[in-house]
């Protein structure tokens, strides 16, 4: 079930669980109780069933999904968002709510600790900063489970040797850099893309990918027009997801000023784009400076547009980064792992066991 928070990483996480799980013991229904979602259900390319949560109250939307789930014969109901969770336990159902972004960790912790006492509740958390917020929130540990996000190799490697490259207008000599979605002011994309403007009118050739449709992708879209020659910014509109533009990319740039979802960075990791991003507890989870990944000191209310510039344009340093980020990331982001874990939660949460029961917890976890 999905809400209006369901962007890009919700709709790729369904769509592997979709593929892999076993077909014979999971059957899937695709719900939603936000029209804001319907643009990213429909690239899933399956069904979906819209249970409208009048005047936006959950209290409203939990009758008209419990009629919904004794008809489809719902057993467990697999949350995309905090909203969806709440409506989903308020129709007395067992719920997995999953969770990316920290930031919607710390803005919903109330809202989840009122979703504890139902007799089946388990949080996904994408990353261990995820699951830390929650924990500092007044969350119990018990219900909280690290599942780091699935990546494809073969998906990657196939798009990597392919003309995706040269489609997008980009010659092998310049770098290719892409930011993540969503693309928000909060996301500091903007400052990502001065900062490849700077240095591609220094004579440093740099071209961005800045993918999506938001406001402030079009707000970017207008000052790459305004900025003369030579063209900085590429735009690849939804033709192409971030999952298979990230593939053909040198480097993911990141510019928030917080904490950030760590899915962008797994995939980044996986491909060989070398990861570049201020160093913050989210980020530092999975990358060391100069070790996997090129990391800067962000300081709140300070442009970051120098030390995104100094770092792209340290080349011998990405090259270092990039093969061993590679190498971790065949151990961290297994796909099959992913599936494996997310089918232990569901059997987990519907038993009434602890959410981790069963499921290797990383080094560091509280």
């Amino acid at each position: 079930m999905f809400d209006a928070s369901a962007g890009w990483e919700q709709g790729l996480a369904v769509a592997q669980l979709l593929d892999r799980l076993p077909p014979g013991d999971y059957t899937q229904t695709l719900t939603a109780i936000d029209p804001g979602a319907a643009r990213l259900l429909r690239g899933l390319n399956y069904p979906v069933h819209f249970i409208v949560r009048l005047a936006g109250l959950n209290a409203l939307a939990a009758p008209l999904l419990a009629c919904f789930a004794r008809r489809q014969g719902i057993d467990l109901v697999h949350a995309w968002g905090p909203q969806a969770a709440a409506v989903a336990a308020a129709a007395g159902y067992p719920v997995v709510l999953e969770l990316f972004d920290p930031l919607l960790a710390t803005r919903h912790v109330k809202l989840v600790r009122t979703l504890i006492p139902s007799a089946a509740f388990a949080v996904v958390c994408s990353c261990e900063w995820v699951r830390r917020r929650l924990i500092e929130g007044g969350v119990s540990g018990d219900v909280c489970v690290v599942v780091r996000p699935g990546v494809d190799f073969a998906f990657i490697n196939r798009t990597r040797c392919g003309p995706l490259r040269e489609q997008l207008g980009a010659t092998a000599d310049e770098l290719l850099t892409i930011v993540s979605e969503p693309v928000t002011r909060r996301g500091g994309q903007s400052e990502a893309f001065w900062a490849a403007t700077l240095l591609n009118h220094a004579g440093i050739r740099v071209r961005m990918i800045v993918p999506g449709r938001t406001p402030e992708r079009d707000r970017i879209a207008r000052l790459a027009v305004a900025t003369p020659p030579p063209r900085t910014l590429i735009d690849p509109g939804d033709h192409h997801p971030f999952e298979e533009l990230v593939t053909v990319a040198d480097a993911l740039v990141i510019a928030a000023q917080g904490d950030v979802s760590t899915t962008a960075v797994a995939w980044a990791m996986a491909a060989g784009a070398a990861v570049i991003g201020p160093a913050v507890p989210s980020l530092a989870e999975l990358i060391g400076h100069k070790v996997n990944g090129l990391l800067y000191k962000s300081t709140p209310g300070r442009s970051r547009v120098m030390s995104i510039a100094r770092l792209l344009q340290d080349r011998s340093s990405q090259g270092r980064v990039r093969e061993a980020a590679r190498g971790q990331a065949y151990e961290l982001f297994s796909l099959q792992r992913f599936v494996e874990q997310h089918m232990r939660v569901y059997h987990n949460a519907l038993r009434g066991l602890n959410a981790d029961d069963g499921i290797f917890r990383p080094a560091g976890a509280i």
